[in-house]
């Protein structure tokens, strides 16, 4: 897994050298250049990178099409369910209010290299180029919309670390994470992936890739099926037992609930009964899964790590943090002293 690090730093590389705008939705701030993501995107050059600061102001009204190299920050989410996460606890989250459309957000040709870390969005997000990494983001299914919540139409496009939701209301057989045909280089790791689809039976598909596309799928998740061809899948956890295809694929230490079953072998465990208390299952929403400290899955992962999002050389991070310092407390008076200032407390931590 070193090319996931790899791929990870010559995407992010750029951010030291490149213009840093701010762009804060929240009404009276001053200290920002833009107010929403559209205008941030129309103004910034190739190569910038863009802070969304966490607000309980949308950032879109319409879909915004990326055309350029963009690095776009926002501060991650469950921010008030985590210990020492951000000292303002909003996320910065994109909704495009547009009737009738689901769509927030197209990386478009152009935008090769871009990089999405840390924010919400609700709706849809589609991939449509090459080299794209999609990082430790929060994507909830809007109701009824009958689209995937991720649709990756490219290839050597790194999904990870993510948290995706689907809607009771979603189309059951698309998948919430659908990879086109033709696309090859494509990762799918560290991520949890929940089809939320009631009364759909086995076909709630929380991971569906096209036969003549190629995807490693490792250490997610999986509340739902799935669906892939030429691919490896190593260290997944299974929750339900829906529609399990792996055609022309490396399937090796992966575990399933009760009910479910892998294929034979390769130390794939299936019908397991120890979900149940696999898993923390307490605190936030997503760290609640969380293995346990005798967990069964605890170093049974190909290499010996652990099984899940938890696991690998990638873990899933709590509540999306990006890897850059965060100010997780502040403390300041109101009022200052001439002879003493305006003594000021600061915690910060730097973040993987």
């Amino acid at each position: 897994m070193k090319s996931i690090s790899l791929f990870v730093m010559m995407l992010i590389s750029t951010i030291a050298f490149a213009k840093i705008w701010i762009v804060d939705s929240n009404p009276g701030s001053t200290a920002k250049d833009f107010t929403n993501l559209q205008a941030a995107h129309d103004g910034a050059a190739a190569g910038d990178t863009l802070y969304l600061i966490g607000s309980p102001i949308n950032y879109i009204t319409t879909k915004v099409t990326v055309t350029k190299k963009l690095v776009i920050i926002g501060p991650g989410f469950f921010l008030n369910e985590n210990v020492d996460t951000q000292a303002n606890v909003l996320s910065a989250f994109i909704d495009n209010t547009t009737p009738g459309v689901c769509e927030e957000v197209e990386f478009a040709p152009g935008s090769e290299g871009s990089v999405l870390m840390g924010v919400k969005i609700l709706g849809y997000m589609a991939v449509n180029t090459d080299n794209i990494l999609i990082r430790r983001n929060h994507f909830k299914q809007e109701y009824l919309c009958e689209k995937s919540t991720v649709i990756i139409n490219g290839s050597n496009v790194l999904f990870n670390q993510n948290f995706v939701e689907g809607s009771p209301g979603a189309s059951p057989s698309t998948g919430i994470v659908f990879i086109t045909a033709g696309k090859s280089g494509v990762i799918v790791g560290n991520n949890y992936l929940h089809h939320a689809c009631s009364g759909c039976g086995g076909g709630a598909i929380a991971l569906n890739s096209a036969s003549t596309s190629s995807v490693e799928v490792f250490n997610n998740i999986f509340y739902g099926g799935i669906i892939v061809f030429n691919a490896t899948v190593q260290n997944n956890l299974f929750r339900t037992s829906n529609t399990m295809t792996f055609t022309s694929s490396v399937v090796r230490n992966n575990s399933a609930s009760a009910g479910v079953f892998l294929p034979a072998g390769n130390n794939n465990e299936s019908n397991v009964d120890g979900f149940s208390t696999a898993f923390v299952g307490t605190g936030s929403t997503d760290g609640r899964w969380q293995l346990t400290a005798t967990s069964i899955f605890k170093g049974t992962g190909v290499g010996g790590v652990d099984r899940g999002m938890f696991g690998g050389v990638e873990p899933y991070i709590l509540s999306g943090i990006p890897p850059i310092p965060t100010i997780y407390s502040l403390t300041a008076p109101a009022i200052g002293e001439k002879n003493t200032g305006l003594p000021i407390q600061l915690k910060v931590k730097s973040n993987n």
